[in-house]
């Protein structure tokens, strides 16, 4: 793809964002940004991956939002994600894609991918990276509108919806399914891009456990070093001790990290864990 191409296609992302509200401007400065990063390698399996994962994700955050309204406080200020917020959800992505353009592009072009052992770390980082956040997202923004109350992943009671670390049915098949759409993208297109490797099923599994394993990573770590607080009062998760709200109270952990370092701490973790099984399965040098 040439840098004409990402620069195109960057700015309609960043238009596409603006019109439909999904980023603030200057998360929408800093998604261009990424764009240009990833949209520039002539792969096309990185842009299909990162705009399957941003445009499944925005459609989800804004799914039933009256409903998200009433469980979540800060469900207005979420929904439109800021600069920090995409920096979470695509930095790993980011430089592993860097990371392929520079050390990898040039003679996988000629041949396929997993004929080098780091092509195939840095796609599968990548792919994780991507799966990792689409399990989370899609764990998030669906797990929520559970019927009964998620259960906390440390002690296993039941806790108010959008308590960090609080997992439910939903919860989890959104996670997984998130996951399985980012690496079933990833293999329908390196089917086409690159025949010689086959259709590779193994891409889908990826995606799978990325995004099941980040959203669990991302419930323990917000069980246990990220504060939750409830009100009784307004009957949902809020953000932070209010002197007019004598009725809030400590749901589980403590407030040690916010929940952007909760999400960029999960996702190094599964893109380093997808990108290290690639590492020890594809021994070609």
């Amino acid at each position: 793809m040439t840098i004409l191409f990402a620069l195109s296609l960057s700015i309609a992302l960043v238009i596409h964002s603006r019109r439909k509200k999904s980023l603030s401007v200057n998360g929408a400065a800093t998604a261009f940004v990424l764009g240009m990063v990833t949209f520039s390698s002539s792969y096309w399996i990185f842009t299909v991956i990162l705009m399957t994962f941003f445009l499944s994700s925005s459609k989800l955050t804004k799914f039933k939002a009256d409903r998200k309204k009433i469980l979540e406080a800060e469900y207005e200020s979420s929904s439109e994600r800021n600069a920090i917020q995409v920096i979470c959800n695509g930095l790993a992505g980011g430089i592993a894609v860097a990371l392929f353009q520079l050390l990898c592009e040039g003679y996988n072009k000629q041949h396929c991918f997993d004929e080098t052992r780091w092509g195939t770390v840095l796609l599968w980082a990548y792919l994780g990276h991507y799966g990792c956040c689409a399990g989370d997202t899609w764990a998030s923004e669906l797990g929520i509108l559970n019927k009964e109350w998620p259960i906390l992943i440390t002690r296993m009671n039941k806790v108010p919806p959008g308590t960090n670390g609080g997992v439910s049915r939903l919860g989890l098949a959104a996670s997984l399914a998130g996951g399985a759409l980012v690496g079933l993208s990833g293999a329908l297109t390196l089917a086409f891009e690159q025949p010689c490797h086959g259709f590779a099923w193994e891409l889908i599994i990826l995606g799978s456990f990325a995004g099941l394993g980040g959203s669990l990573v991302d419930s323990l770590l917000g069980a246990t070093v990220q504060q939750s607080l409830y009100s009784e009062e307004k009957k949902k998760i809020v953000p932070e001790r209010t002197k007019d709200d004598q009725s809030i109270k400590i749901i589980s952990g403590i407030p040690l990290l916010d929940n952007h370092q909760v999400n960029i701490i999960s996702s190094f973790i599964m893109t380093f864990i997808c990108g290290s099984i690639a590492f020890y399965l594809y021994p070609i040098a």
